[in-house]
């Protein structure tokens, strides 16, 4: 089935520096339960909210990405952010972008996770991203559903965004810390795609640097 020709679909972008499985596992959850088709990642170029980070080269991230999905059913890859490399990422355009393309009955939902969600009213257009693709939230630990509530801006109806909220296997797992276990020389061994983690040995990604 061609993704453009679905009636609900889900994005989920990210630096997938690297992808791990709870970036493969939780957004296909995530599409079960509100019932979408597919879901589309969107790795992202630069993150206007992480510019002092100096992300893994784009190539290297979309070959991992490739290999973490390969063979998993009801899911894609758009590379629109990462055709705009020289300008940060902004889920805005992404959008914007991506609805030309696809019928305007599409349901779009956009899948974030709690650390997002926290950010979220400094995104650009946000109010925008909204009414485009109606967020939905992963609750990741250390957070918990009151804890994200709680953190929300006082303009954030809690209700509106309780309803956004999914409740999802936790999976402890972030690119943050399997970056950290590489350059230890710690093993990473059932946290990543076996595939990905060849890769990431056969490129010596995320070694420290003498």
């Amino acid at each position: 089935m061609n993704w453009r020709e679905c009636k609900s679909l889900i994005v989920f972008g990210g630096s997938f520096d690297p992808p791990h499985n709870a970036h493969v596992e939780l957004p296909i959850l995530a599409m079960q339960k509100v019932g979408a088709e597919v879901v589309v990642y969107v790795p992202a170029a630069i993150s206007p909210l992480k510019r002092g980070q100096v992300p893994t080269p784009a190539e290297h991230r979309l070959a991992m990405l490739r290999l973490a999905i390969e063979g998993v059913e009801h899911t894609t890859i758009l590379t629109d952010e990462l055709n705009r490399m020289e300008e940060p990422s902004y889920t805005v355009d992404t959008l914007e972008a991506l609805r030309p393309e696809i019928s305007p009955d599409v349901t779009v939902r956009l899948l974030i996770g709690g650390d997002q969600l926290r950010d979220f009213h400094r995104w650009r257009s946000y109010e925008r991203i909204i009414q485009m693709a109606e967020p939905l939230v992963m609750v990741r630990p250390p957070d918990r559903r009151a804890s994200l509530l709680a953190a929300l801006p006082p303009d954030f109806d809690t209700r509106v965004w309780s309803d956004r909220l999914l409740d999802l296997p936790l999976r402890d797992i972030s690119a943050s810390d399997l970056r950290k276990r590489v350059a230890l020389g710690q093993p990473i061994t059932g946290m990543v795609a076996p595939a990905v983690e060849a890769y990431i040995r056969s490129h010596h990604l995320y070694r420290r640097r003498s």
